[in-house]
């Protein structure tokens, strides 16, 4: 039995996340923060120690919480491992039962940064509010510890809160994937899962996008719209465009990873969009007037604008064409559940299709990799619109 245990860190270097041997001083403790890379003691502020050691033919490494000592850890482990191996040298076998604990906190820290290497940006802000909120209703340090009791208390407590049905499921989704992540069975937590009525995609009408841009005053704020709608972009898509990724000649824009911004491209799918020559003539004029600016979609002082949604709530609500009667209308704030940023994504996508463009271009175009995926986007076209195709129907 191969009882060698080593302290090592699990570190964010340029090249990526690494694991890379810790530095021990020479009285024998551990030097906070630095490693052992290419020879050289190395400090890498953005990390966490874990002991790498073998089980039979296959590496371990075992992540150490942050609150514990990680020089006690490993003294701790290579006991435990000489005296198991002492056992089955005299054929005596050994039963653990202090299986260590999953410390829930230290692993979301490891689950959201592991999307944020895959490029998933945003699904590491959404899993990560999720799972935030759900350690906050059930309050419990380990992953071992939770119970399908948990999970009916974390939905009464959504409940409570007011959140749609759909928006229940999908965060219990999320928890239950993380849960998974640490090794948490999820049959055992949650054998049936919130159910929701599936909503029909929304694109936004002729009528709706009329009154919208009519009613933006603010040349920026207008470009800004414009983009989502005839790119399709994403949020975060947007919010990194700059000036740079525009071919204005040509009439396309790139969508791009903004390593400086720390923004990556959902599923590393870089691509170009071609926009329509209304669109890049206005670009072109504004430009002329504004040649510092290096993001498109900025703020005034040319930062990412985190307050796209808000500023759309905030427009919708001043000119009067939100619908009125959902609860964001009757709230405090007055933004419109039907007004949302993704929506002019599903528009583009709905109108592509209804353009007449086939699926595997609508999916380049989208940045989307299967077709089910597209298929969620696409809008039904609306009753009003089917009148005249029914009525040409011979029924009989």
């Amino acid at each position: 039995m191969n009882q060698a245990v080593r302290l090592y860190r699990r570190v964010k270097t340029p090249d990526g996340w690494k694991h890379l041997p810790a530095t021990m001083s020479d009285n024998g403790r551990v030097r906070p923060g630095y490693v052992v890379e290419a020879g050289k003691d190395v400090l890498y502020s953005v990390g966490a120690y874990e002991l790498r050691y073998y089980s039979g033919k296959r590496t371990v490494f075992e992540r150490i919480d942050a609150k514990a000592s990680p020089l006690a850890k490993l003294k701790e482990k290579q006991a435990k491992l000489s005296a198991m191996a002492g056992a089955n040298k005299a054929g005596i076998k050994i039963v653990e039962d202090d299986v260590q604990p999953t410390f829930l906190q230290s692993s979301l820290t490891a689950y959201v940064q592991a999307a944020k290497d895959r490029g998933s940006n945003e699904a590491a802000n959404v899993y990560g509010s999720s799972v935030r909120e759900f350690l906050e209703i059930v309050r419990k340090q380990n992953a071992e510890e939770i119970k399908t009791i948990d999970m009916d208390r974390y939905l009464r407590e959504m409940r409570k809160r007011k959140r749609s049905p759909r928006t229940i499921r999908n965060r219990f989704d999320h928890v239950l994937s993380f849960l998974a992540y640490c090794g948490i069975e999820k049959k055992s937590i949650a054998p049936q899962r919130p159910k929701y009525e599936k909503k029909i995609p929304q694109a936004y009408t002729h009528e709706e996008l009329r009154d919208l841009f009519s009613a933006i005053k603010d040349e920026k704020l207008y470009n800004t719209f414009q983009i989502l709608l005839c790119a399709g972009l994403r949020e975060q898509e947007a919010m990194y465009l700059s000036w740079s990724d525009l071919d204005l000649e040509r009439g396309i824009v790139k969508v791009r990873s903004k390593p400086h911004y720390g923004f990556a491209i959902k599923d590393k799918e870089e691509r170009d969009v071609p926009i329509p020559e209304s669109l890049t003539a206005r670009l072109r004029e504004y430009r002329e007037s504004h040649p510092t600016e290096k993001l498109l979609t900025g703020t005034k002082t040319d930062h990412p604008n985190h307050k796209l949604l808000r500023t759309l709530k905030r427009t919708v609500h001043n000119a009067g064409i939100g619908c009125g009667h959902c609860e964001g209308c009757m709230g405090p704030l007055h933004e419109c559940h039907g007004w949302f940023l993704h929506r002019f994504r599903a528009t583009a996508i709905t109108t592509w299709h209804r353009a007449g463009m086939d699926m595997r271009t609508i999916m380049r175009l989208s940045g989307h990799s299967d077709l089910e995926t597209i298929m969620r986007y696409l809008a039904p076209r609306r009753v009003e619109e089917l009148r005249d195709q029914v009525d040409m129907i011979q029924w009989m």
